[in-house]
């Protein structure tokens, strides 16, 4: 009888076991397989799904359990069409069977110096819907709206949000209309022990520090915060191009963004003139890199415009460190953004089809006529 009693408690041991592996498996495999979607099904999400993701929201953590979150609900397509034009990230929402905007309830929010914390109390509670979403076999897309003054004010108008709601973010949701992989985005270069910049856990010299700024990877089709068209102009962007043995940057202030070919080719479009002394890289080389700086690198961009690498390294004179990415091409650890870029097409202006714009810019211009660099972005990355 003893050994019955043992073998029984023994057998339920090991299937308590095989639950709880079976159960982080499925937390796990949900987490890693979230991916955002953009588009949906027609068809509507059901009400008991809809509480469902609102419970998950509502059971993340939160400072001093303050709570301090609201979230609207949206089914309406006039609404949601509205959402959409309310917050250009958020365009899919159009075709969407619904959102969830979540906000921020300042009425609940710590007082002084700790009340943005509500930021920190609605993100975590927008990942947890995104989870919930996953694991119902429902698609979603977080799309920002809070700091952005702008789209705050809209998506309050189209809501009638009270004064103390501030809207964080929209969720969009619906059944998914076809695949979507998950990005591998494990990069132990973003992990430091103990001490920054520490791989081994020993304290890094201060002199040592810059080799370890880290760059994240960011979603550019939805947190990009530029616009398309002025993001060239100003004080420009840098292009880099070559590799590790040659490489030259040089500051730009022409360019285009958009989609060309497929509506997933993301592209960076520049032009390099023949007497620059970047256009042999560009002839060259796969690979190339657009950067921004900010103002406290401003002294960059205008190094970069006023003297060729002919004349000198100019990265060393502006004691500026070089890194490279996956494929190779150069970058700066002092940019705060980086885009990666694969050309995918390259060729020079042809006069033949030069209207009056064009015909005077080149009627005197000792550089000669611009070629075109259509790139493929293949990522980007912000400090």
């Amino acid at each position: 009888m003893a050994i019955f009693v043992l073998t029984m408690v023994l057998a339920s041991a090991c299937s308590s076991k095989a639950q709880n592996n079976d159960a982080e498996k499925a937390v796990l495999d949900n987490i890693a397989t979230r991916v955002s979607v953009r588009s949906y099904l027609d068809k509507p999400v059901e009400e008991a799904k809809i509480e469902q993701l609102l419970r998950a929201g509502m059971a993340a953590p939160s400072a001093v359990n303050k709570q301090p979150w609201h979230f609207v609900v949206v089914t309406d397509k006039q609404q949601l069409a509205a959402l959409a034009k309310a917050n250009p990230y958020a365009g899919m929402a159009a075709k969407a069977p619904l959102a969830i905007v979540v906000c921020g309830d300042m009425s609940k929010a710590l007082s002084g110096s700790a009340r943005e914390f509500w930021v920190q109390d609605c993100s975590a509670a927008t990942e947890n819907i995104l989870l919930a979403a996953n694991a119902m076999g429902l698609g979603a897309v977080w799309t920002g709206t809070y700091p952005s003054e702008e789209r705050v004010k809209a998506v309050s108008k189209v809501l009638q949000l009270p004064k103390k709601l501030i809207p964080l973010n929209t969720i969009v949701i619906g059944y998914p209309d076809g695949t979507n992989t998950p990005k591998d985005k494990w990069k132990p270069a973003n992990v430091s022990y103990n001490f920054y910049g520490s791989v081994d856990g020993k304290a890094v010299e201060p002199e040592k520090q810059v080799e370890q700024v880290v760059f994240s990877e960011f979603d550019y089709t939805d947190d990009f915060e530029g616009n398309p068209f002025t993001w060239f102009k100003g004080s420009g962007l840098l292009l880099a191009v070559g590799d590790k043995d040659n490489h030259n940057a040089m500051t730009i202030g022409w360019g285009a963004l958009g989609n060309v070919w497929r509506s997933d080719v993301n592209t960076i479009t520049v032009y390099v003139a023949p007497a620059r002394y970047t256009y042999q890289f560009m002839e060259k080389y796969k690979y190339f890199t657009v950067m921004t700086f900010d103002e406290e690198h401003k002294d960059v961009l205008a190094y970069m415009g006023s003297h060729s690498g002919r004349d000198g390294n100019k990265e060393e004179a502006l004691g500026l460190h070089v890194a490279y990415t996956e494929h190779g091409a150069p970058y700066y650890l002092e940019a705060s953004e980086v885009y990666e870029c694969e050309i995918i097409y390259r060729d020079p202006f042809d006069p033949a089809g030069f209207e009056e714009i064009p015909r005077k810019r080149y009627e005197n211009f000792p550089a000669g006529i611009h070629s075109i660099y259509i790139g493929k972005i293949l990522s980007a990355k912000r400090k």
